[in-house]
């Protein structure tokens, strides 16, 4: 998996400022020339505040190995998942109304499974119940679907893109690859997703990357690499009008120092979007802003500018954050 955690930190709400370490297994590669772009994000202190202004806007997020929602204002803060297992990688229905996420039992990975439950933490089941890793839940933007990374029937454990119903059923491998944490277009005929370009056989050339990311036709065809720099590239989100993927890169960073970069949906044109570190970032469906983890959960415009960090507190280490309305 591109993403750890670590299990020791605190597990208490309080009045502690929201301790991101949203961490990723970067490497230290040299940017190069033609990538120097940035649209102009500056890495200073983000004012703390709702990006939106929204009533009704929510956020989930995982820390600790548990799964929180709150607004986007800070308050209602929620811990919807209270099990002894992992659970983590949370992902919103479009419509707000379910949370699908990673049910871990121990520290196996390969026991994972993908479970959904009400937005607030009731109804908890198990959808995938297979042989096998299951995680990286993504919903289709129509909440009929769920694409995600899973195990099943394979010996060398690489995990591959599926697709089931919202439910759970009709279970389908969508790539020829082996890949993670998909993303689908808004209109529903594409997935993004990640690659680890080390260890997957059945790609050739290009360079040492580690992780790139790759897009595929929902229904298998069409599978093109985006990016092949050298360097860490993954954590795809379209934006709603389906033109630019947003993704992190660890391009010019240095180890352990991602920033947001995009690119147009067919690859050119990839531009710094951040000078600061930025992990995992999440378009919000109005378009207007993209959620991101680093020290604490914040949102960029798609211009770079106006960095803000959500008014939350909790102590702990954040993974993953996604957004709803």
């Amino acid at each position: 998996m591109p993403w750890q955690r670590s299990t020791g930190l605190a597990s208490t709400l309080g009045a502690i400022l929201l301790i991101s370490a949203c961490a990723g297994n970067d490497r230290k590669e040299a940017q190069t020339a033609d990538e120097v772009a940035t649209t102009g994000a500056r890495a200073t202190q983000p004012e703390e505040v709702d990006p939106t202004g929204s009533a009704s806007a929510r956020v989930v997020f995982d820390a600790n190995w548990d799964i929180y929602v709150a607004k986007a204002d800070g308050s209602g803060l929620k811990r919807v998942t209270t099990s002894l297992a992992r659970e983590y990688d949370p992902s919103w229905s479009p419509d707000g109304s379910k949370i699908a996420y990673r049910h871990q039992p121990g520290d196996d990975e390969g026991e994972a499974e993908i479970y959904v439950m009400n937005a607030n933490g009731s109804g908890k089941r198990n959808l995938t119940r297979s042989p096998g890793q299951d995680h990286s839940p993504a919903w289709s933007p129509d909440g009929t679907k769920i694409a995600f990374a899973s195990t099943r029937g394979q010996e060398g454990l690489l995990p591959y893109i599926w697709v089931m119903s919202a439910d759970g059923s009709n279970p389908t491998r969508v790539t020829s690859i082996s890949g993670e944490y998909p993303a689908w277009s808004r209109d529903g005929t594409r997935i993004a997703f990640d690659v680890n370009t080390d260890v997957e056989p059945n790609i050739g050339g290009g360079a040492p990357a580690d992780f790139d990311v790759f897009v595929v036709n929902a229904d298998g065809n069409g599978l093109r690499r985006l990016t092949d720099a050298p360097g860490e590239d993954h954590g795809p989100s379209w934006s709603p009008d389906g033109t630019t993927i947003v993704f992190q890169s660890d391009r010019g960073g240095g180890e352990g120092f991602s920033r947001l970069w995009l690119m147009n949906a067919d690859g050119s044109q990839q531009r710094r979007l951040t000078d600061q570190r930025g992990f995992r970032p999440t378009w919000l469906p109005e378009g207007s802003r993209i959620l991101f983890c680093a020290n604490g959960i914040l949102t960029v415009k798609p211009d770079g500018s106006r960095v803000t960090r959500l008014p939350l507190r909790l102590a702990g280490e954040v993974g993953f954050a996604d957004w709803a309305e």
